[in-house]
């Protein structure tokens, strides 16, 4: 039967582990061990184990700074072991030596069942294309183009245009390069333009809902809808990228991925709240009405003509001067 040790990390997650196929498995600093570990406050021989009927029989060899018994099924305490004083440990012991963790296992320990995929996972291969991403890139750079012309009030100028959009380009390659870095320390792929192509995709969904809200608001006549579908529409579609970048990034379970997204999410919420409130209640000169400009043919509500909203003009100040008074 072969003992399997594995090398625990943070959270107590598997970083790497060593297979033995002997009874005897000494671990140590030094290359002659079985197991040969990289922590300066291992000893050269630290300790060893032999097999035994029900476990391991642990025997510090005279190390330095011991042995110390994080978790043993055979003892529910944990305990210091001395170097003359051998220990049984069971199946799933936990033992910390120097500044390394280690688990002991056999090697026909139970593993957790395999995990599905996750479906970006395994259309990851179809993302990271340039073949895919050029597409995206030429589109989304057309929707910027056609958003900044249409939210412009000045003369139409390619230099600021040119400025806006290699910054915003900038911010696009940071967050594919911060998460592209996550993958290749967490997992060892970057699945760079995989993620480029997730936050264009974000920037396509986020522009199309936009535009949909501002015709709604400008049909209905009023700035409220705007502001609070907006912000709900970019949050939601936040939530979804993040979920996606984790899903690429990470090795989280989809609980953990929307936990992590919605935390995420909520803060921004709560701190928008709280800079909202500093203002809550004061006076505001500017009526609240549905100020950007629109073509006519994007309205589909009936709405007052010109000419009579301006010939009501006396009644609607006589009614306002009534309500300051009042």
């Amino acid at each position: 039967m072969a003992v399997i040790i594995e090398l625990l990390g943070w959270g107590g997650k598997r970083q790497r582990y060593f297979r033995v196929e002997t009874r005897s498995v000494t671990i140590g600093r030094g290359y002659e061990n079985d197991v040969v570990l990289d922590d300066a406050h291992i000893s050269p021989n630290h300790l060893r184990l032999d097999a035994a009927s029900e476990g391991w029989q642990l025997t510090d060899l005279q190390s330095l700074n011991g042995v110390e018994i994080v978790k043993n099924p055979s003892s529910p305490s944990a305990q210091i072991l001395g170097s003359d004083s051998p220990i049984l440990i069971g199946e799933g012991a936990e033992i910390k030596v120097g500044r390394t963790r280690l688990r002991i296992l056999s090697d026909n320990h139970p593993v957790d069942a395999a995990k599905v995929l996750h479906h970006l996972e395994q259309d990851a291969g179809k993302l990271n294309r340039l073949s895919i991403w050029l597409p995206l890139f030429l589109i989304s750079l057309g929707v910027e183009i056609a958003a900044l012309y249409t939210s412009s009030f000045i003369e139409w100028q390619w230099k600021n245009v040119f400025s806006t959009i290699l910054s915003t380009q900038a911010l696009l390659l940071f967050l594919a390069l911060f998460w592209g870095t996550m993958g290749r320390f967490l997992r060892g792929e970057s699945q760079f333009l995989s993620h480029y192509c997730l936050i264009l995709l974000a920037g396509l969904a986020y522009s199309l809902a936009d535009l949909l809200i501002g015709i709604l608001g400008y049909n209905a006549g009023t700035e409220m809808i705007i502001l609070i579908l907006s912000p709900l529409n970019a949050l939601l579609i936040l939530a979804f990228l993040l979920s996606a970048n984790f899903a690429l990034a990470t090795n989280m379970m989809p609980r953990q991925r929307w936990i992590s997204s919605l935390g995420f999410v909520m803060l921004i919420i709560v701190v928008s709240i709280s800079a909202q409130l500093k203002g809550w209640g004061e006076f505001s000169p500017y009526p609240d009405y549905f100020s950007g400009l629109e073509v006519p043919a994007l309205q589909f509500a009936s709405a007052e003509p010109a000419d009579d909203f301006i010939a009501n003009f006396d009644m609607i100040f006589t009614e306002a001067d009534r309500l300051a008074i009042d």
